[in-house]
């Protein structure tokens, strides 16, 4: 297949390039910086087989050109920011975006189109594992908000028997990025402290970035229909994830138990909400479907992940002695 490929440059889009490359595809990568398109490239070890088109999902016309002749495309572009200054600018982006792509997508025929949503327009779940067909969530953060709003469209297209297939993952992590992506961002301070929380309910619900990519890719079948998957990965409560860290990394850390209140003061409420409500994700419909069958291990991911984070000097090898 030709597919036209969206956040191409961003980390999880990264590894989807690769895993599409991998498969025999064409890549037609819609992309607002050609050299960091060659640098994702290189650092995927990536050579032929991809064709960058230099626009924005905002702008039709560009959209328009980067899915000429291709067969699929896949939509994982989104803005996102720790820069509280820059938060807005994901309302800009994220709906507005997703219209254009997934709207221009399924008028010129892509069979399938594949939208890389996000766990959190569907929290809290609706039973005791997130599922496709809990409903979608408004508001909250900027981020959130405009996820929701371009989840709201994509679903509106599936009403109407338009061929997309939805991804909810949960906390992507793993290996080789341009720089640090968010889940990343987050786990440094969590190892780069002699603590680790404890709380009363929840935990981490980790996928490895490459089984994600893979099984987006394996998804690559015309006349499926709309679907719509979780990718929930790995779940593990707080004492399972200390143990796994522990383990991983060579250090021990104390594990410290911690109220609701003491986090919200440090912590933005959503993710508070999030961190004690995570519950595993009805991941059976994606594993059959893409072929991928099974997670790989969480301390497989857990290992490449910290090693290349040493690796990169993003974290400091005292901090995790088995992975440096």
């Amino acid at each position: 297949m030709k597919v036209m490929l969206t956040g191409s440059t961003g980390f999880i889009g990264g590894h989807i390039m690769r895993a599409l490359i991998e498969a025999g595809h064409e890549v037609q990568a819609l992309v607002r910086d050609k050299a960091k398109l060659e640098s994702m490239k290189a650092i995927q070890g990536i050579g032929n087989g991809v064709v960058g088109i230099l626009g924005d999902i905002t702008d039709q016309l560009t959209v328009e050109e980067a899915l000429a002749d291709c067969d699929a495309c896949v939509h994982a572009a989104a803005f996102t920011s720790l820069d509280p200054s820059l938060m807005d600018h994901a309302l800009e982006v994220n709906g507005p975006g997703a219209e254009i792509v997934l709207g221009a997508a399924t008028s010129q025929g892509c069979d399938p189109v594949i939208h890389v949503s996000t766990m959190s327009v569907i929290f809290p779940p609706t039973g005791s594992k997130l599922s496709g067909d809990d409903p979608v969530h408004g508001g909250g953060n900027p981020y959130n908000a405009s996820k929701a709003i371009a989840e709201e469209y994509a679903r509106s297209l599936q009403e109407k028997g338009y061929p997309i297939s939805i991804i909810y993952p949960t906390g992507v992590t793993g290996p080789t990025d341009l720089g640090l992506n968010v889940l990343a961002a987050n786990l440094v301070p969590t190892l780069q402290s002699e603590i680790m929380m404890s709380l009363s309910s929840g935990g981490w619900c980790l996928v490895d970035v490459r089984d994600l990519a893979s099984g987006i890719v394996g998804l690559l079948d015309a006349e499926t229909g709309p679907k719509r998957y979780v990718a929930g990965g790995t779940f593990m409560d707080w004492q399972e994830f200390h143990a796994v860290v522990t383990e991983v990394t060579g250090r021990d850390r104390a594990l410290i138990p911690t109220p609701k209140e003491a986090l919200e003061q440090i912590v933005d409420a959503e993710a508070v909400e999030i961190m004690f409500g995570i519950v595993p994700g009805d991941d059976e419909p994606f594993l059959a479907a893409s072929g991928l069958s099974a997670w790989r291990p969480i301390e497989e991911t857990l290992k490449d992940t910290i090693t290349w984070l040493c690796d990169k000097q993003y974290l400091e090898a005292e901090w995790a002695p088995h992975c440096s």
